[in-house]
This record gives structure tokens, C-alpha cells and sequence, in this order.
């Protein structure tokens, strides 16, 4: 029996379905895509500084919940911008909601906000935030580590493909994204560590939320605030 051809999408891209841009939003020297809760694409006078901030739901096996937005409000000014939304999340029988709140300053300053409210309990492998950092300009290059505890040490993101997490127990990272500009990732609200996403064929540094060395799935209880 003959193999019917594929398409050019699903060689590429490995779905059918269309990339869509976001909206893109403005602040002094810095430009992002707003895309149904996520940033992507944040740069910094043309140079890609991150890939993606997100704040995610997993469910117990690891899948991506998709959030149902309502009450979105963009506000674009000549000075920076500033979005807010409310967000649901339903996984069989369970419920969680969450706001969020984004600000973009003319002097490039992001801020993001975001706090889930469980109305039943939710099992879930992690809930919150997740950056990625991209590989152009950052993969074998110097990376200034705080940790949890106050510490500052030095460091590189990986130039190969590092099978364990490169950087554990994180509160910020930065990095030169241009000659004399570098920009700081500040991580509050939890413990975060970093993955090379490599490992999944991702081109990115994955810094995301709930150390992996703690049990998973978890349950977050209804009504008490993440």
C-alpha cells in the first residue's frame, strides 16, 4: 500500500496548523508578541533577548494546558504598554483560574505578574512561570548566577548539549545581549532551575518553575493562592 505524500507543515513543523503572529507590543528599545497569555520573541533593539515567558499549567502527565482568556485589556502607549487578563483552565474534573498582569517601560523593563487560584484540586506536574532563553548569543556564552540563598557565582550556559540541569536553586540570571547591555531574568515567588532544551530538540534554555528533585505530580489545594 502506497504511503500517502506529506506535507511540507508536518516535515517542518510536525502540525497542520498555522503559526499565527502574536501582537507585537512596544516599549522604548524592547518588542515582544503577545500570543494567547505568552511572550515571545522579546528584543531588545532588534536582538532576541528571550524566546518565551509564559505562565504555565501542566497537567499530571506533563501536557500543556490550553487557558481560555477573558477580560483582556491592551493598552499600547507611547511610553511602554501594559496588559491584563483572566484565565481558566479546565483538566477533566478540575478547575484553575489565574490573572496576570504585564508591564513594558519606555527604558525596557518587563514586568510580569501572575497568581492561580485552584477552585478544585488541581494535580499538576508544575504551575507558573517558565522563561527561555534562546541559543544565538547565549549558548557558550557567560552567565551571572544569584541563587536562592544570596549567592553570586559566575557562570556559562552550555555550548553542548547538556543532559542534566547546567544551573540549579536560581533567582536571576544575566547576560550581554549587546556590547556593554546586558539584561537580568529576576525570578521571584519560588525556586527556579534550568534545562537544556536540546534535549528535546527545543532550540532554547529552558529556567522554569519547582525544582524536578521534588515529588511530582502535586496537588495544589482549592482556594489556596499560587
Amino acid at each position: 500500500m502506497k504511503t500517502p505524500p506529506v506535507s511540507k507543515a508536518i516535515v517542518l513543523c510536525g502540525t497542520e496548523q498555522p503559526d499565527i503572529p502574536g501582537r507585537v507590543l512596544i516599549a522604548g528599545p524592547l518588542s515582544v508578541e503577545f500570543d494567547n497569555g505568552q511572550l515571545r520573541y522579546l528584543r531588545v533593539n532588534g536582538v532576541e533577548v528571550l524566546r518565551a515567558i509564559g505562565f504555565l499549567i501542566r497537567d499530571r502527565n506533563w501536557g500543556t494546558a490550553t487557558p481560555a482568556i477573558s477580560h483582556l485589556k491592551i493598552d499600547q502607549r507611547a511610553d511602554g504598554f501594559s496588559v491584563s487578563f483572566h484565565a481558566d483552565i479546565h483538566v477533566d474534573n478540575q478547575q484553575l483560574a489565574y490573572d496576570a498582569t504585564i508591564a513594558g517601560t519606555k527604558d525596557g523593563n518587563l514586568e510580569l505578574t501572575g497568581t492561580a487560584l485552584p477552585k478544585t484540586d488541581f494535580l499538576t506536574a508544575r504551575t507558573g512561570f517558565v522563561v527561555l532563553h534562546p541559543l544565538k548569543g547565549v549558548a557558550g556564552f557567560p552567565v551571572d548566577i544569584e541563587h536562592v540563598d544570596g549567592r553570586k557565582v559566575k557562570g556559562k550556559f552550555p555550548e553542548l548539549v547538556n543532559p542534566i540541569q547546567p544551573v540549579l536553586d536560581i533567582r536571576s540570571l544575566t547576560h550581554e545581549v549587546l556590547p556593554g547591555l546586558k539584561a537580568t531574568v529576576l525570578m521571584q515567588g519560588d525556586t527556579f532551575e534550568m534545562e537544556d532544551h536540546r534535549n528535546w530538540t527545543d532550540a532554547s534554555f529552558k529556567t522554569y518553575v519547582r525544582p524536578l528533585s521534588r515529588p511530582w505530580p502535586y496537588t495544589l489545594k482549592a482556594g489556596e493562592a499560587v
